[in-house]
């Protein structure tokens, strides 16, 4: 019989770690603005210059689609010129950018937040390329996962404190914090400076030869494919849990329900980077859009609530398991830039299925947006599954399940 052992002695091995322990401290507080950027702007649009939502949804579709072009730019600059000299210019355009913002006017705005989303500080590619060079590769399950669990505490306390500032101190000065924090989170990773390279591989040695898929081999592409689905199940769930207490309305229960949500993704993250076996991607986008798909059974508050955390105990673990097959597939000296296309993955996801999961809320109810959400991601997990029996589309150097320490798509 398969099972899978768990041990949480490499959480321990890894916090005992000083500079492993100081990079996820830093992403933690680095997150913390970022996360709260999107609230404070939408409660920006609708308060301080009197607009309506939809105009605030316009300003975060430009963010999006600015952090969609810029995350494999960035990511590329990391590859060839190294961490200092790729994230200074969005650390001074940040800087500018924040401040200018509350002398715009609506119209100028939008602009201004594409020009953020392109210079957005590339934590999330900095800290999961630093993790793949700093910890041996038997440990980067346990990194990502940890990273992600510091990901999910970063999200329940960025969006809060983001209204906190907005409420007690006004819009104005809610984006001055924001953008200071930001270019603060900045400076702290110049001045940790975490590798991006192996010794082998500074910027000062000849790039070693490639030996693993290039960042757009079919194998690759199914990853950036299983991040994307990742997302539009978690935009299905976000929008059909607040549908769902609307319709109930128990709106005011958002916070419980929210809570567990992140909880059990906390857990689940936690429990997976424990695991000395790797689960593949694929297998987990499926059962993350089944457990998705009858989640609006839930026709109370308590019931709603228990549906939500199957599916959150598996969010974590398949952001996980795909950016553990990117770090193995992709060779080193590419790997910034394969981090960068998977945000953008997941930046596209969100952007893409948001409209449509939206528009079966619409029409059917709160539940529309949990099938919509699921049935993408299962779509998407069967189509990626059906791929991968194929032998050419199967990376050179694929392993077993069943093998030790070992990863699978």
């Amino acid at each position: 019989m398969k099972y899978f052992p768990v041990a949480f002695s490499g959480y321990a091995q890894l916090w005992a770690d000083k500079s492993v322990r100081t990079l996820f401290i830093a992403a933690f507080f680095a997150r913390i603005p970022m996360m709260a950027a999107p609230l404070v702007f939408t409660l920006y649009v609708v308060g301080d210059l009197d607009g309506t939502y939809a105009q605030a949804g316009v300003v975060a579709a430009a963010t999006t689609l600015g952090a969609a072009i810029g995350s494999p730019w960035r990511g590329r600059l990391i590859d060839r010129l190294g961490m200092r000299r790729a994230i200074l210019p969005s650390i001074v355009a940040v800087g500018l950018l924040y401040p200018l913002a509350t002398f715009a006017s609506y119209v100028w705005l939008i602009p201004i937040a594409l020009f953020m989303g392109l210079f957005l500080i590339p934590v999330f590619s900095i800290v999961r390329l630093s993790l793949s060079v700093m910890v041996e590769e038997r440990q980067r399950r346990t990194a990502f996962s940890a990273d992600s669990v510091i990901s999910e505490a970063s999200f329940i306390i960025g969006p809060a404190a983001g209204v906190l500032l907005v409420t007690q101190a006004g819009g104005d000065a809610a984006l001055y914090a924001v953008g200071a924090c930001e270019v603060l989170a900045g400076l702290i990773f110049l001045r940790l400076n975490p590798p991006t390279r192996s010794a082998s591989q500074d910027d000062d040695a000849a790039p070693a030869e490639s030996t693993g898929a290039s960042i757009l081999s079919v194998p690759v592409v199914f990853l950036f494919l299983i991040s994307g689905g990742t997302m539009a199940t978690l935009v299905g769930t976000d929008l059909g849990i607040i549908a769902e207490l609307r319709e109930l309305d128990k709106v005011g229960a958002i916070g419980f329900t929210y809570g567990l949500w992140g909880l059990s993704s906390l857990l689940g993250g936690l429990i997976y980077g424990s695991l000395n076996r790797s689960i593949r991607p694929t297998y987990l986008l499926l059962a993350l859009g089944l457990t998705t798909i009858p989640v609006g059974l839930g026709e109370q508050v308590w019931s709603l609530s228990l549906w939500v955390i199957p599916t959150g105990f598996l969010c974590a673990p398949t952001m996980t398991a795909a950016a553990e097959w990117i770090a193995k597939l992709v060779p080193e000296e590419r790997r910034g830039e394969a981090m960068g296309w998977q945000g953008t993955a997941f930046t596209i996801g969100g952007a893409a299925s948001s409209p449509v999961i939206g528009a079966a809320i619409d029409e059917v109810g709160a539940w529309g947006g949990f099938v919509v959400g699921g049935l993408v991601a299962t779509v998407i997990a069967l189509g990626c599954w059906s791929g991968q029996l194929i032998p050419a589309f199967r990376p050179s150097n694929y392993v077993s399940v069943d093998d030790e320490n070992t990863v699978t798509t």
